[in-house]
């Protein structure tokens, strides 16, 4: 049996559950972490556990439903779920996601500053917030070199829960620490004043080119969101993603190009102006560079070289 069969046969076994407890995951995964991986993951009713959660999505769409709210979630999203929280799973598009579960209470008991971090308050941090008015909530995006990141070290915490030993039990508690000062680091709740913090500004930023990638948009447009100086932003934006403004904007881009490539029947000059190209043969010698094989061969073969 596949691993994507197995995830959904376990997902139906418990589909009548509205709490899912520890003994609920599969077999090895138990008290008071476990990184649990949900490949194709189904729609799914209302439910809450009796554990947290880091959810970390790394593939497809989706939305994470809230009582009466329901937020959008895609690639590069995390986001913190409580062990009293009621969500369900809905219109849900070739999604992968980590589940990170942990206990907060066993954590937060072996160090003040972590009991700190570990209060529903701070961990609320990156889960789901809301707006005021009618506008959709958001949760932490996390950019390209952060996303990379957080994935390796649910990885290596992965990797040091599947031994037995006394020091795979205490490296999975320090990535596990070390995922969480990541997300706190780069996810700081909204001030009331109105003045947002400056991982929200980059978030903002980021969104806006995620959104408007297609657009002729420029970096100064980029920065506008943010509301600090150009100079400010720039060094913001560096520090929370890993490369300046104008190389993420062409990171995602010819991102965007490969998906279509490989999803569309559009020739390669279509997908570069669809992706914010004004000239395909420039966007052919980007996408050679950063993939190691020109587009025509990558839609023809389907992989990078």
């Amino acid at each position: 049996m596949s691993s994507i069969e197995k995830s959904k046969q376990k997902l139906r076994r418990v589909v009548h559950l509205h709490t899912l407890k520890w003994s609920d995951l599969p077999e090895g995964h138990g008290p008071p972490l476990a990184v649990v991986r949900a490949t194709e993951h189904p729609d799914y009713p209302e439910h809450h556990h009796e554990f947290w959660e880091i959810v970390i999505v790394t593939r497809g769409t989706g939305l994470m439903v809230f009582g009466s709210k329901a937020l959008p979630i895609k690639v590069g999203d995390v986001f913190v779920i409580s062990r009293d929280q009621e969500h369900a799973y809905r219109e849900t598009h070739s999604l992968d996601i980590i589940n990170i579960a942990f206990d907060p209470d066993y954590i937060g008991a072996h160090h003040p500053v972590l009991d700190e971090w570990m209060s529903k308050h701070a961990l609320f941090a990156v889960g789901p917030r809301w707006h005021s008015g009618e506008t959709p909530g958001e949760c932490l995006h996390l950019g390209p070199s952060e996303f990379a990141r957080a994935l390796e070290l649910a990885q290596r915490l992965e990797g040091e829960l599947g031994s037995a030993c006394a020091e795979a039990r205490v490296a999975s508690f320090a990535y596990f620490l070390l995922l969480v000062t990541l997300l706190r680091r780069h996810c700081l709740p909204w001030e009331p004043a109105g003045e947002a913090a400056p991982g929200t500004r980059i978030g903002r930023a980021v969104e806006f080119v995620e959104t408007h990638f297609a657009e002729p948009i420029t970096i100064d447009d980029i920065a506008a969101t943010s509301h600090v100086s150009r100079r400010h932003f720039f060094r913001l934006f560096e520090q929370a993603v890993g490369m300046g403004p104008k190389e993420y904007l062409k990171k995602v881009r010819l991102r965007k190009a490969a998906e279509m490539l490989l999803t569309t029947k559009a020739n390669v000059t279509e997908v570069a102006y669809a992706c914010g190209f004004n000239d395909s043969n420039y966007f052919s010698t980007l996408y050679h560079k950063e993939f190691g094989v020109s587009p025509s061969r990558f839609k023809r073969d389907g992989r990078a070289g």
